[in-house]
C-alpha cells in the first residue's frame, strides 16, 4: 500500500509496518497547512489499517521537521483559530499531530536528522521511541515567537526530564542529538536514523502482537497508579497472556528453534 496526503506526507504499508513520512525537503518539512491536515489524514488512516504492529515516522530529505513554516500558515491566517479549537475529546489539531500517533494503538518509532525544531521536536515526542542522528539538531523555538510549546508537551513529556523541557522551553537552546540522548530526549543515537527504526519497527513487528500490546498498556498506565495498582495490573495483563495461542506459539517457536508465526 502506498498513499499520499496533500503531496505533503506518504504513506507505506507493508508486512505489518507502516512508514509515515514528511515530503516537503525543500522546505525541511517545515509545517504548512498542506502538512498539518496530511499529518491528520495519515494519523486517521493508520487507525483503519488491518493488521497493523509497528509504525515508522521520518522526514524526507536533510530534516526530520524544521517546526511551523510561519510565513506559509500566516498566509492563511483566517484558519488560524481552528488550530486551537478542540473537539468532542478536548484535543485541537496541533495537540492531535503530537497525540494522534497513540491512537494507532501500535508502537511508533521516529527518525530524527538534522533540524527538528519547535512542532517539529513535539511531533516527535508523541513517538514512543525516538532514534536521534548525533549531529541532529533540537529546540523548542516557540519563545522566539513569544509563545509557549503547545503541542500537547504537557502529556508527551510526562515521564522526561521537566527541568530539561523546562529549559528548553523558555530559552530556545538548540541541542545537538548526542546532548538530546543524554537528557533523555531520545531512546537511541544512529547514523542512519532511519535504517535504525525501520529495523526496530520490524523487530517489534515480529513478536507477539498481544505481548507487545499489554506491554504498551502496561508502560502507559503504570505511572499513573499506586504502587498496588500498578502490581495488579500487570498481573492481570500477565494472566491474559499466559496459555493463550500467541503464548503458545512463542514457547514452541522457541523449543524448535523456529521463527514464530502470529499471522
Amino acid at each position: 500500500m502506498n498513499q499520499t496526503f496533500n503531496e505533503r506526507v506518504t504513506l507505506t504499508f507493508t508486512d505489518h509496518v507502516a512508514e509515515v513520512m514528511l515530503s516537503r525537503p525543500d522546505h525541511h518539512n517545515g509545517l504548512d497547512w498542506a502538512m498539518i491536515d496530511g499529518l491528520l489524514a495519515a494519523q486517521q488512516c493508520l487507525t483503519q489499517l488491518d493488521g497493523l504492529r509497528a509504525v515508522v515516522l521520518s522526514g524526507e530529505g536533510d530534516s526530520f521537521c524544521a517546526g511551523l513554516d510561519m510565513a506559509s500558515i500566516m498566509g492563511e491566517a483566517a484558519r488560524l483559530p481552528t488550530l486551537l479549537a478542540h473537539d468532542a475529546a478536548g484535543i485541537n489539531p496541533v495537540q492531535r499531530l503530537a497525540l494522534g500517533w497513540r491512537e494507532a494503538g501500535v508502537p511508533v518509532v521516529v527518525a530524527l536528522h538534522g533540524h527538528v525544531y519547535g512542532g517539529g521536536l513535539q511531533i516527535a515526542l508523541g513517538a514512543d521511541i525516538r532514534i536521534l542522528h548525533p549531529s541532529a539538531r533540537l529546540a523548542l523555538l516557540e519563545i522566539d515567537w513569544g509563545i509557549i510549546p503547545d503541542m500537547a508537551i504537557s502529556v508527551t513529556g510526562v515521564g522526561l526530564r521537566q527541568d530539561v523541557l523546562y529549559e528548553l522551553a523558555i530559552s530556545g537552546r538548540k541541542v545537538s542529538g548526542e546532548e538530546a540522548y543524554q537528557l533523555g530526549l531520545g531512546s537511541r543515537l544512529s547514523d542512519t536514523p532511519r535504517e535504525t527504526a525501520q529495523a526496530t519497527a520490524a523487530l517489534i513487528a515480529s513478536r507477539s502482537p498481544r505481548a507487545v500490546a499489554a506491554a504498551r498498556e502496561l508502560f502507559a498506565r503504570g505511572p499513573g497508579l499506586a504502587q498496588r495498582e500498578r502490581l495488579a495490573l500487570e498481573a492481570h495483563l500477565q494472566q491474559q497472556l499466559l496459555a493463550g495461542v500467541e503464548h503458545r506459539e512463542a514457547v514452541s517457536a522457541r523449543m524448535e528453534r523456529r521463527t514464530p508465526c502470529f499471522d
